[in-house]
């Protein structure tokens, strides 16, 4: 009789197999979710504190400013030219491009202004054959 009554002892271990079973499946939704929330984070880009001053003692950089949805305003040698198309844009950049090859290109958007539309004039610079171009931020 004592044969039929001994328990058997228990196991305070853990089993492997579901424990990985359980791994891999967390391990799949972290990697599913992660793009997602990478790209919800919101971002105050226009502020910098590692802006560097461009100082070009030979020439002013032409200023594209971006202030509206399809609103901009460029600068070549201190002189504003204001409500201008994104046609007119890329046609005078290419003319001071064509004139001078290093010539210097910054783009300044507001902060309310949505990041598409500076994406959109960095665009713009680049229809017109300019492919360095640099991004203005307020230094803290």
């Amino acid at each position: 009789m004592s044969n039929r009554r001994q328990r058997r002892a228990i196991k305070s271990e853990i089993n492997i197999i579901p424990f990985l079973d359980v791994l891999l499946v967390l391990l799949l939704i972290f990697m599913a979710t992660a793009p997602i929330i990478s790209q919800s984070v919101q971002v105050n880009l226009p502020d910098s504190n590692d802006s560097q001053t461009v100082s070009n003692q030979d020439q002013k950089p032409v200023i594209l400013e971006v202030a509206d949805k399809g609103n901009y305003t460029l600068s070549i040698d201190g002189i504003r030219h204001e409500q201008l198309t994104s046609e007119m844009v890329t046609q005078m950049a290419k003319t001071v491009f064509d004139k001078n090859p290093q010539q210097l290109f910054l783009v300044g958007g507001e902060k309310t202004v949505p990041y598409e539309e500076v994406i959109n004039a960095l665009n713009l610079l680049h229809s017109a054959g300019i492919k360095s171009v640099g991004l203005m931020t307020n230094p803290l």
